[in-house]
């Protein structure tokens, strides 16, 4: 008997010790736990922090996805994209119906093969390498969920937040989003309201490479719709300003310090307007499109403007848009207006710009005139059979995708021959797209 309650009292102390041991280890267990929570949280920063509360972005990672009601952005289906697929930004896609898509299509078969389900007011960009597509929606309010997708799965890496981000109230001319050309860096226009009758736009800036907001904010001031010019690497880009008819030149550092932000008046009046502007190759200058089809071209160094060979072509107008440039940069293809009413010549660009809608959704361009970008000489027309909205080029410059929102259609044209050649019937409303490098 003494035997056994020997063996029992040393059988309870092993059990006690095994106890303390486990509870010591749930102890431990817990503290890391709350350590990595502190740390994550620490992670979280604010996009807009110099701009006051409205400005605030977080980030999250894959493996701490936001909650359901934060989350509509999901992928759908995908196949692994080839070179020349397109990314086709759909903020329609179903009568009445809310949120948009995003879809992945096979330029040659017409077959889309995958699908990104996506909230309101979409936008999207896409890294030089193609291998991350960076999705943005509003989830309610003034509050977007940005999504970072792996292309080649299919898969959401990361997601976070951020406030006040641009958004176009009508089908979207161009992207408020864009990144850097070394990848490093992906820039998103705010627009931060001052009061009522007063808005500061700001730019916010995801570092690629460690998954989070800067908290720095790049100032655009009364900027307006703005949109890239040029974004060669993460510390340089270049802006047009549509509301205030100017131009930004804007150096920065590491951390989004602003180093320089030139403000360049453009030289005519706003209701002209600005509907594109691009780096001419092998030259110091930005040359500007107005809305009236003239091209001016601005020295960079010297902030000095000059007339070129496109002159204005009223009452043919050329609405805003990022209209597509050839792969060696020796050609624009510009989206003409024929049909539009010369009585209401004076207000054409003063409509986009108040309040800043971007662009009327019945605004589409009717052919496309092709220029030498050096010497700004008219080398041909390509007509189309439908009104179209927006275009990108193909990645050999061999093909012109154009997209037709009202019709349901991408067109497809011949850039050599300068004609259509199909009709590619995609989403309801198909309005910009992205082509896979």
């Amino acid at each position: 008997m003494r035997e056994l309650e020997v063996e029992f009292g040393s059988w309870m102390r092993n059990v006690g010790a095994q106890s303390m041991k486990a509870n010591l280890l749930r102890s431990l267990s817990c503290f890391l736990s709350v350590l990595l929570v502190l740390g994550f949280t620490a992670r979280s920063v604010r996009a807009g922090a110099a701009a006051g509360p409205s400005s605030r972005a977080t980030q999250t990672s894959a493996a701490q996805p936001s909650a359901p009601g934060d989350t509509n952005i999901e992928v759908e289906s995908w196949i692994e994209p080839r070179p020349g697929w397109l990314y086709v930004l759909d903020p329609k896609p179903d009568a009445g119906g809310p949120g948009g898509r995003i879809w992945l299509v096979d330029p040659e078969t017409g077959k889309v093969n995958g699908s990104i389900r996506t909230g309101d007011n979409a936008d999207f960009a896409l890294s030089p390498d193609g291998t991350r597509l960076y999705v943005a929606s509003i989830t309610h309010g003034d509050t977007s969920e940005l999504a970072a997708i792996d292309t080649a799965q299919g898969v959401v890496l990361e997601r976070g937040t951020i406030e006040d981000r641009e958004v176009a109230n009508v089908l979207p001319p161009f992207s408020t989003m864009a990144v850097s050309g070394d990848g490093l860096a992906l820039r998103i226009l705010l627009d931060t309201p001052k009061s009522a009758d007063a808005d500061s736009f700001l730019l916010a800036t995801f570092d690629t490479q460690t998954g989070g907001f800067l908290r720095r904010t790049v100032h655009l001031g009364n900027c307006g719709p703005g949109r890239f010019i040029s974004y060669p690497t993460a510390d340089r880009f270049d802006v047009l300003c549509p509301r205030t008819n100017r131009v930004r030149l804007i150096r920065v550092d590491a951390d989004s310090r602003e180093l320089q932000n030139l403000d360049v008046i453009l030289p005519w009046e706003r209701r002209i307007g600005a509907a594109e502007a691009i780096e001419v190759p092998g030259a110091q200058d930005i040359a500007i499109v107005r809305g009236d089809g003239a091209v001016i071209g601005m020295n960079v160094a010297t902030q000095e403007f000059a007339g070129t060979s496109a002159h204005p072509s009223l009452p043919n107008r050329v609405p805003p848009a990022v209209w597509p440039i050839s792969p060696d940069g020796s050609r624009i293809y510009l989206g003409f207006n024929r049909d539009y009413d010369r009585s209401y010549d004076n207000r054409f660009y003063l409509d986009y710009g108040r309040p800043p809608n971007l662009r009327p959704n019945n605004a589409t361009a009717g052919e496309f005139r092709v220029f030498d970008t050096r010497t700004w000489r008219k080398i041909g027309t390509i007509k189309t059979k439908m009104p179209f909205w927006t275009a990108v080029t193909a990645n050999d410059g061999k093909t012109l995708y154009a997209m037709a929102p009202q019709k349901h259609s991408i067109l497809v044209l011949d850039t050599v021959k300068m004609r259509q050649t199909r009709v590619l019937k995609v989403g309801g409303a198909p309005a910009l797209a992205l082509v896979a490098p």
